[in-house]
């Protein structure tokens, strides 16, 4: 998905330590975005490597970015009774 936005909020990069299924460490790095895409506001992240890469960029309010990424969904709950849709980003750069 590729689409035209303004940034109305940026996090802070995160590392957030965890044990894989074989024992070892691993952390996942991430950095998230509150984005207006007309009238709707979205929050995305940016993962792993990505995330990394831009930790220390400079990203402006109320400037046009167009931004690349994808959905995902999970079910989680008892029943799995609730949803919710994550966008990932994959590319994030000035118009």
């Amino acid at each position: 998905m590729e689409n035209l936005v303004t940034i109305i909020e940026l996090g802070a990069y995160s590392e957030r330590q965890y044990q894989k299924q074989d024992g070892g460490t691993e952390y996942f790095k991430s950095r998230g975005v509150v984005m207006k895409r007309g009238g709707d506001v979205i929050y995305g992240e940016m993962i792993g490597d990505y995330a990394s890469k831009n930790r220390d960029t400079q990203y402006y309010q109320n400037q046009p970015y167009v931004v690349k990424g994808f959905w995902k969904h999970r079910t989680w709950g008892d029943n799995n009774d609730r949803h919710e849709n994550m966008f990932y980003i994959t590319d994030l750069q000035t118009l």
